[in-house]
C-alpha cells in the first residue's frame, strides 16, 4: 500500500513510458528541470497494463509530484478529418458525436467505453482535422486511482508524438519535423501562408507511409527554413532533413523530455489532446431539465390564448404572403441582372488577361524542353543515371537507376520549383529495389513531369 508523502516532493513529474524501460524527469511550477532524469526497469507493452506500469514506477523511484503528466508510446492517437460544413459552430457535444462516429468508421473500434481528448489542428480545403487520443475508461479509471492513493493529481496524459514547436530552439517562422515511433509516424509543419499541419501515418498498417511521407514533404509541407526528424531504434527510410535527434541516446532523450515538461506546465492550454480525469456530472443539464418543464407550462398556456387569435393571424399571413411574393419575383429578377453583369465582367477580365499571358506563354513553350533538359543535368547526382524521358499523353515519363533510395527524391525536390514557372508539376517518383547490391540497391525510379497547361506559368 502507498502512502501520501508529507514531505518535500516535486510540484511536476513528467513519465515517458516505453515497451522496455521507463524516464522519469521531475520540475518545478515552472516547467523547469530541478534533479537529475532517472531510468527505471519498468515496460508496458499496452495500455491496458498503465495501472500495473505506474505502481511499479511508484514503487522503484521516490515520491512523485503533486502533478504528473505522462507520455505513453503506445497510446492509441489518430488524425481525424470531418468536412467542415459539418463541424463549424457546432456544440461540443455534436462534435464528439461526429469524432466518435468518424474513428469507429477508422478504426472499426468504438469509443463507447473509452475516454477520448482531442484538439482541433486546421482546415484546408474544406475539411477540419482532429488530433484524437484514447484511452480504455476502467484504464483511465485505473490510473486515477493508483495517483489518488498517493496524493497526486493527472495533468494529462498523452502520445510523446507531436510536439508543437521547433526542437532546435531557432525561431524560423516555418519548419517541418517527423518523428518515427513504434506504430506511428508523426509528420508536421508550420509555415506563414498555412499555418500549423499535423499528418499520423500507421506504418504498421500502411505499407506504403514511405510513399506518402514523399509526397507530404514535396506538396502539403511546402518549403521551409529548417527541417527536423526524430528517430528511434527501429529507423526504416525518411528523407533526410536538417537536424537529426536520437532518443537512445541521453543527451537527446532527457532535452526533449525537458522541452516536453517545460511546454505542458507552461502552456495554459497546450495544442495537444490530453486526456485527464472524468469531468464532472454536468450541472447546467439538470438545470436545462427543470427549465424545459417550465417553458413547456408557458407554451401550454400561449397555446389556449392562441386559439383566440386564429381567424386574425391567418389574414395577416395571407396578406403577408402576397406582398413576399411580389417582393420575391423583383428580388429574382434583380439576381438574374446581377448574374449576367458578373459574367460579362468576367470575360472582359480573361481576355484582359489573356492579352500578356498569351505572348509569355509561346515563348515559355518554346523554351521548356531545352530548360526541362538543362535542370535534370544540373539537378542529377553523380550516382543517379536517367535512362529515357518518354511522353504519355500529357505526362512526361523521367525513368533511370539510382545507387541511392533517396535519390529520385531529391531530383524531384531539386527540379521543382524551376518547373513550376514553366507550368509543369512533379510529381514524387515510384521506386522499385533491384536488389542486386547488399543494401537492395540500386533502384529503379520513374519520375512523372504533369503540364498544368497555359494558367500553370509563372509569368515574374
Amino acid at each position: 500500500m502507498h502512502f501520501p508523502s508529507f514531505g518535500k516532493r516535486p510540484a511536476n513529474t513528467l513519465l515517458y513510458i516505453t515497451e522496455v524501460k521507463t524516464f522519469r524527469i521531475d520540475t518545478d511550477s515552472k516547467g523547469v528541470m530541478n534533479s537529475d532524469a532517472q531510468v527505471i526497469d519498468t515496460a508496458c507493452e499496452s495500455t491496458a497494463q498503465l495501472p500495473s506500469a505506474l505502481e511499479q514506477i511508484m514503487e522503484q523511484s521516490q515520491s512523485l509530484g503533486r502533478k504528473v503528466w505522462i507520455l505513453y508510446v503506445r497510446l492509441n492517437s489518430y488524425l481525424i478529418t470531418l468536412p467542415s460544413v459539418q463541424v463549424d459552430g457546432v456544440d461540443e457535444e455534436i462534435l464528439q458525436q461526429a469524432l466518435q462516429f468518424e474513428y469507429e468508421a477508422l478504426t472499426g473500434n468504438s469509443l463507447s467505453n473509452s475516454r477520448f481528448a482531442y484538439h482541433f489542428i486546421g482546415a484546408r480545403d474544406e475539411m477540419s482535422s482532429y488530433w484524437l487520443n484514447s484511452i480504455a475508461t476502467e484504464t483511465l479509471d485505473a490510473i486515477l486511482e493508483k495517483l489518488n492513493a498517493v496524493s497526486c493529481k493527472l495533468g494529462g496524459l498523452t502520445h510523446p508524438g507531436g510536439l508543437p514547436q521547433l526542437l532546435s530552439g531557432s525561431e524560423e517562422s516555418s519548419w517541418l519535423r517527423i518523428e518515427c515511433w513504434p506504430t506511428l509516424i508523426f509528420a508536421m509543419s508550420r509555415n506563414p501562408e498555412t499555418g500549423y499541419s499535423l499528418q499520423i501515418f500507421n506504418h504498421d498498417a500502411d505499407g506504403d507511409w514511405q510513399q506518402h511521407i514523399d509526397h507530404w514533404m514535396l506538396e502539403d509541407a511546402g518549403q521551409v527554413e529548417r527541417s527536423e526528424a526524430m528517430m528511434n531504434n527501429q529507423l526504416e527510410y525518411i528523407p533526410p532533413t536538417d537536424e537529426n535527434y536520437h532518443l537512445t541516446l541521453d543527451g537527446a532523450l532527457i532535452f526533449w523530455m525537458g522541452l516536453w515538461a517545460q511546454y505542458l506546465v507552461g502552456e495554459e492550454t497546450p495544442a495537444v489532446p490530453l486526456i485527464s480525469k472524468q469531468p464532472a456530472k454536468n450541472i447546467e443539464l439538470m438545470y436545462s431539465i427543470g427549465g424545459g418543464l417550465a417553458a413547456l407550462l408557458i407554451c401550454s398556456v400561449h397555446a389556449l390564448w392562441s386559439l383566440y387569435q386564429t381567424d386574425e393571424l391567418k389574414l395577416e399571413i395571407a396578406q403577408l404572403g402576397a406582398i413576399e411574393k411580389e417582393v420575391k419575383t423583383h428580388r429574382d429578377q434583380l439576381n438574374k441582372n446581377k448574374d449576367k453583369l458578373r459574367e460579362l465582367q468576367q470575360q472582359i477580365s480573361l481576355v484582359g488577361d489573356n492579352i500578356e499571358l498569351v505572348p509569355t506563354a509561346v515563348k515559355g513553350l518554346q523554351q521548356r524542353p531545352a530548360e526541362l533538359l538543362k535542370h535534370l543535368a544540373q539537378q542529377s547526382h553523380e550516382d543517379l543515371v536517367i535512362d529515357a524521358i518518354t511522353l504519355n499523353e500529357q505526362l512526361i515519363i523521367i525513368s533511370g537507376v539510382a545507387l541511392q533510395a533517396n535519390l529520385s527524391n531529391l531530383l524531384a525536390g531539386n527540379i521543382e520549383p524551376h518547373l513550376k514557372k514553366l507550368g509543369w508539376k512533379v510529381n514524387p517518383p515510384t521506386k522499385t529495389s533491384l536488389s542486386i547490391l547488399s543494401n537492395g540497391g540500386p533502384w529503379s525510379f520513374e519520375l512523372s513531369i504533369e503540364d498544368l497547361g497555359i494558367e500553370g506559368f509563372d509569368n515574374r
